[in-house]
């Protein structure tokens, strides 16, 4: 059977482009992830952009999976009477805008992020986890966009920031859009300790996507921690989160724990204890600027933390005049 996906619409052209190469990738590791490794082609329909694929015996499974596509806006088969639209099946488990409506200068769009989310779930061994007992990090969250789409698809989630004001705006959006909707949740707050010291405070929101579910204990958690991201093994725990997803800085240095640092001293000193944080199959998926960060030394960060590189298609892409932007996937064994 042919099938076609419509990819969102963006007003940039040329970024519009760079979207299409990205749901090309998202889409073609998915399908083979799922036992349905094929060409994935582009097509423009009516100055719309479209994925087309062919593939036959598409199960509830395949079709719940390629609902979470970050980059498809609505999905069809295709025949002689033209396009029909297919239901999703995975509908999200917060409001759709819970990612979208937090705005801050320097913010990564959000469905690139998503899409980076799926790429990191298609390259590692939890595939068919139940979304309730899978638990998403960025450990280096800003303002915690990758938590909310986590959140988005029904998936725990924890992110590591530095940066106090940065943790004290995501948590106060995260409390005015549960209250605003009425979601049922708690908020608690505890010191972290790291070394036999005071190394960190975590703030966790506890909710359900409905009353019922909140009083069964059927809850999802989304925790912000206020660290230093060199000591995620011992804020997270060991092998506690089975995906990483993180948007590198795109300027020359990071600020760790009040001091600056290169990017590349920051990694040299936080992948060891992310590899750690990670399951066994989990994945680490980080977008970097090619102007500032050189893929090779990343790849070689990361096998000296014991990573294992993904291999993939080029994921480089135009974003403005100073970000060049590509992703790299590594996977603990």
């Amino acid at each position: 059977m042919q099938y076609a996906f419509l990819l969102y619409p963006h007003q940039n052209v040329r970024y519009r482009q760079s979207l299409v190469q990205l749901g090309e990738q998202e889409l073609a590791m998915t399908l083979a992830a799922l036992g349905h490794p094929c060409g994935v082609a582009r097509c423009e329909m009516g100055s719309a952009s479209f994925l087309t694929f062919e593939a036959e015996g598409l199960t509830a499974r395949d079709m719940r999976m390629l609902s979470q596509l970050g980059c498809v806006y609505v999905m069809f088969s295709r025949g002689e009477g033209g396009l029909s639209p297919l239901e999703s099946l995975h509908p999200a488990y917060v409001g759709e805008d819970f990612p979208a409506l937090l705005k801050y200068k320097g913010k990564t769009n959000e469905m690139f992020t998503d899409t980076m989310l799926t790429m990191a779930l298609a390259a590692g061994g939890f595939m068919d986890a139940h979304d309730s007992a899978l638990t998403v990090c960025d450990p280096m969250a800003g303002r915690g966009t990758t938590l909310m789409l986590a959140l988005r698809r029904g998936y725990h989630a924890v992110g590591i920031e530095v940066g106090k004001g940065d943790v004290k705006e995501a948590c106060d959006y995260i409390a005015r859009y549960l209250e605003f909707h009425r979601i049922k949740h708690k908020r608690a707050e505890r010191a972290l300790t790291v070394r036999g010291q005071a190394g960190g405070r975590e703030t966790a929101f506890t909710f359900a996507d409905t009353a019922e579910h909140f009083k069964a204990g059927d809850t999802r958690t989304l925790r912000m921690i206020l660290g230093d991201t060199r000591d995620a093994l011992a804020l997270l725990r060991a092998q506690s989160v089975h995906l990483m997803v993180t948007d590198l800085p795109y300027g020359v240095q990071k600020g760790t724990a009040g001091k600056q640092d290169s990017i590349l001293g920051t990694l040299q000193g936080a992948l060891p204890g992310w590899h750690g944080a990670l399951k066994r199959g989990g994945v680490l998926a980080m977008s970097f600027n090619t102007y500032v960060t050189r893929r090779a030394d990343l790849e070689r960060l990361c096998t000296q933390a014991g990573f294992d590189i993904v291999q993939t298609a080029d994921l480089a892409h135009w974003v403005e005049q100073a970000i060049r932007r590509d992703v790299i996937l590594a996977r603990r064994a």
